[in-house]
Parts: structure tokens; C-alpha cells; sequence
């Protein structure tokens, strides 16, 4: 009786560890395919095609997972909404005083497929929506790892290797310098996104504005250092 308790549970946790792994390995196959169409095959000039792609891929999301996102609006106060508006504004706004009156660099580094390095179309239009697109992934894949009961160390440990580490291809496209530092962010991030969804009202709100705002942080210090 005990044996067959105990075949049970290591069957239990064995599917669970499979389930995980599962999440796992599809956020980053959706993260990763996403990226890839958007670089390589319809590319950075075609910024209108790239948010139109965008808006079908997250829109699938959310049509697939219309339960857990119905739980997670429900909690939100509408005005709170506002503030992915106000982000928008203020990418925007950074975006149109570095192109006005910042002069552009001459980088000691190659910055091939940095856009908020080169601030093209697909930077100042695109960007947005790409990040909103990575924080519904975040969003799905935090929820679906606090519903197998992990505490929030190990769900943070686990976007480490789902968000942080896919970031590493980075190093194949660009200067070493600039691919560090991304996943230098990403992995910060890993730590801090779970952290705000799980711990903080509103937290997911509050992640994109962080995303999109290092973003702008970034293009603003990288022109005046």
C-alpha cells in the first residue's frame, strides 16, 4: 500500500516535471518563431506587416487562452489601462526627441538588428506591440507555472532559462557588447517580471511599462554617452 502511495506521487511529480518542461520548451519555440518571421523573413523595413503579424499572434494567444486572461482583467481597474496608453506616449515622445535632436553616432561596435540602436520604423512603430506580444507570453507561461504549485524562487529560476537564456542567441546577430547586455536585461527581468505578476496588483500592467521604458532608456543613454 505504501509502495503503490509512493509509485503514485514520483508518477505524479514525473508528469509534472513533463508538463513544466513542456511550457517550458513552447514558450520559447513561440518566442523564438515569432522573432525569427519577423527578422528574417518579413524583416525590419516592413514595419506595418510586422505589427499586423503581431496583432494575429497575440491575438491567438488570447483567443487560446481566454480563461486565464478573463481571470487575470477581471482583477484590473479599467482606468489602470491607461497606463499602457501613457507608455505608448512616452516611447513616442523619447523616440521623436532623440531622432530631433540627438545626432546619430558613429558606433564602435557593430549594432546590426539593434533597432532602438539604429531607431528605425520597426523601433518606433513596431517595439509596442512586440513587447506587449513577450509579456502575454510572460504573463501565460508565470500563471500556468504558479497553477503546478511552484513557489515564485523556482518560477523565477525557471524564466531564467525560458526568457533569459533564448536571449542568447542575440550573440549571432550582433556585437558581443550588445548581446551581454540583453541578456544581462532579460535575465534581470526574469527575476523581476514574476515577482510584479505574482506579488503586485496590476504587476503585468506595470511589466510593460518597464520593458518598453528600458527600451527608451536605453536608445536615450546610448546617444548621449
Amino acid at each position: 500500500m505504501f509502495q503503490t502511495r509512493v509509485l503514485r506521487q514520483n508518477r505524479k511529480i514525473s508528469n509534472m516535471k513533463k508538463k513544466i518542461l513542456k511550457d517550458i520548451l513552447l514558450f520559447m519555440a513561440i518566442f523564438g518563431a515569432t522573432f525569427l518571421m519577423m527578422i528574417h523573413v518579413i524583416t525590419m523595413n516592413r514595419h506595418l506587416l510586422n505589427i499586423l503579424f503581431l496583432l494575429i499572434v497575440s491575438l491567438c494567444l488570447i483567443i487560446c487562452n481566454n480563461k486565464t486572461l478573463k481571470s487575470i482583467f477581471r482583477k484590473t481597474n479599467k482606468y489602470n489601462f491607461f497606463f499602457l496608453l501613457l507608455s505608448v506616449v512616452i516611447h513616442g515622445a523619447t523616440s521623436y526627441f532623440i531622432l530631433t535632436y540627438l545626432d546619430k553616432p558613429n558606433w564602435s561596435f557593430d549594432s546590426r538588428g539593434s533597432s532602438f540602436l539604429l531607431m528605425n520604423n520597426f523601433y518606433l512603430w513596431v517595439k509596442p506591440f512586440d513587447v506587449f506580444f513577450q509579456q502575454l507570453l510572460i504573463v501565460l507561461l508565470v500563471t500556468k507555472l504558479q497553477r503546478y504549485k511552484l513557489n515564485l524562487k523556482q518560477i523565477q529560476i525557471l524564466l531564467v532559462f525560458g526568457f533569459g537564456a533564448i536571449h542568447i542567441f542575440q550573440t549571432l546577430r550582433t556585437d558581443i557588447f550588445i548581446s551581454l547586455a540583453y541578456i544581462f536585461v532579460a535575465v534581470i527581468f526574469s527575476f523581476l517580471f514574476p515577482y510584479m505578476i505574482l506579488k503586485v496588483r496590476n504587476g503585468y500592467i506595470f511589466n510593460y511599462m518597464i520593458h518598453l521604458g528600458i527600451y527608451n532608456l536605453a536608445a536615450f543613454l546610448f546617444r548621449i554617452l
